[in-house]
């Protein structure tokens, strides 16, 4: 079952752009990973090993969630062993292969996928700080980022709002990936989450003309 896996062109992203996005018009989606616990495999300790977060210290699943600029969760990938490294998600998630010349990524500093990524794909992620303290550049380019990218972490509190991800037991194993992307896509039929672009969306309690 295949949904969440398409993301919108930059004109279509262009259409409905917030303000926060203003100096990212070539945006084509800002991505993050979540993790969503899991039991303890019993039956493989291979399966123990790669479903476990050293940086949760926990047995997790781990997917990747991108949202388009106006804050509409576009994409959910499987979920993937808790052990897996962001990059590798992005690697074999199939999002890159959607990826145009052109396009523009905006992620958290642990993305560093800008080798990975098609030829012409640009990736923006907060500046590292190499010098004793930023630069007045270096801040508001920040600060930038971090209005348009914090709409991914609000979408991913509204996927972890899901009882049913708090804890994903051993008999669900198999159909776990559905799962979350069904509670990825439940989400935008909630209050959209940049309120300017509700204007966009159709008024559930207006009369049916």
């Amino acid at each position: 079952m295949q949904f969440m896996n398409e993301i919108p062109k930059r004109s279509k992203n262009r259409s409905c752009l917030p303000n926060c996005a203003i100096n990212f018009t070539n945006c084509r989606i800002t991505i993050d990973c979540t993790d969503v616990f899991c039991a303890v495999p019993r039956q493989s300790m291979k399966n123990q090993r790669l479903t476990y977060s050293s940086y949760k210290h926990r047995n997790s699943f781990k997917g990747l969630v991108g949202v388009a600029p106006n804050g509409v969760l576009t994409y959910a990938s499987m979920l993937y062993p808790g052990s897996i490294s962001d990059k590798n998600i992005v690697k074999h998630c199939g999002i890159l292969t959607q990826l145009e010349s052109g396009d523009l990524i905006l992620a958290d500093k642990g993305f560093l996928i800008s080798d990975i990524v098609p030829n012409g794909v640009s990736v923006n992620i907060p500046p590292f700080l190499s010098t004793p303290r930023f630069t007045a550049e270096q801040i508001q380019q920040t600060k930038s980022i971090a209005r348009a990218r914090i709409h991914v972490e609000r979408a991913i509190r509204r996927i972890k709002g899901f009882k049913i991800l708090s804890f994903i037991p051993e008999p669900l194993f198999d159909c776990s990936s559905i799962i979350f992307r069904t509670a990825c896509a439940l989400t935008n039929l909630q209050y959209p989450l940049i309120r300017e672009v509700s204007q966009f969306y159709i008024d559930v309690d207006a009369p049916v003309v």
